[in-house]
């Protein structure tokens, strides 16, 4: 990837972020946004227990990704924490679909599959109007 490309993708994880509600925005930066938008989906408005000892085979390790629960947990262990819901995660299919980089790399920034990438952006372009062409009834 180029520096380009680094600086694009920089840009929408920051827009993201810029979205993000302030307790989320700090959850960023303690897990990180894939992690972040991974719990979301997973458990997005409940109330969970964080437990302080991880168990790696728990539904919450297996939705945020080990080395983030592992983070999450020293932070937050032995408390309970709303988990929250917010538009910008909806928003998590527009920035896959406008994000730098192959499907591949996008897919790893996000946490998703490569498919979902494809699928995704094949979306964006069949709804997309193409601005080279006039509209006749315009």
């Amino acid at each position: 990837m180029n520096s380009r490309e680094n600086s694009a993708s920089a840009g929408d994880e920051a827009g993201l972020i810029e979205l993000l509600p302030p307790s989320a925005q700090e959850l960023v930066e303690v897990i990180g946004l894939p992690a972040v938008l991974r719990l979301v989906e997973a458990a997005g408005g409940t109330m969970i227990y964080i437990p302080q000892k991880p168990d790696d085979t728990s539904r919450l390790a297996l939705a945020m990704g080990l080395t983030a629960y592992h983070i999450f947990i020293r932070h937050y262990g032995g408390a309970h924490f709303a988990v929250p819901t917010f538009a910008a995660a909806r928003q998590k299919s527009h920035l896959i679909a406008r994000a730098a980089g192959t499907s591949n790399e996008v897919a790893a920034k996000y946490g998703v599959t490569e498919r979902w990438v494809r699928m995704i952006r094949q979306r964006l372009r069949s709804t997309e109007k193409d601005t080279r062409q006039i509209d006749m009834f315009e």
